[in-house]
């Protein structure tokens, strides 16, 4: 369960994860705007990534172990919203490299429900 709110011309969902995400004790903030999406993790790991499609950004994940930098290119980002302009369904496609090595492809599914 989190929160759904509007600040300036951004929409941001904020939720505590569970022990389930393996990352209990952590807020995650999702900041959609038009054209970028930003997953920012504050608590036991720290992180912000950036999500634009067709872009690579650098972002810095924080584990207990140390921080590294990792980049990630995003090929495709897709947001659903309802008729009250809420998003329902976010859609991302992205592969992260670090230090200019594939590492994973990954895919990320939200269901929003309001």
């Amino acid at each position: 369960e989190g929160e759904f709110y509007r600040q300036d011309k951004s929409a941001y969902l904020s939720y505590d994860e569970s022990e389930v995400s393996g990352l209990e004790g952590t807020k995650t903030t999702i900041e959609l705007e038009k054209e970028k999406l930003s997953i920012i993790r504050l608590g036991s790991m720290n992180s912000h990534m950036i999500f634009e499609k067709g872009k690579r950004n650098l972002n810095t994940y924080a584990t207990p172990y140390g921080a590294m930098t990792m980049s990630v290119y995003t090929q495709d980002i897709d947001v659903d919203y309802d008729q009250n302009d809420q998003p329902t369904k976010i859609f991302v496609d992205y592969n992260i490299e670090i230090s200019g090595q594939g590492v994973s492809k990954n895919t990320l599914n939200i269901d929003v429900k309001h």
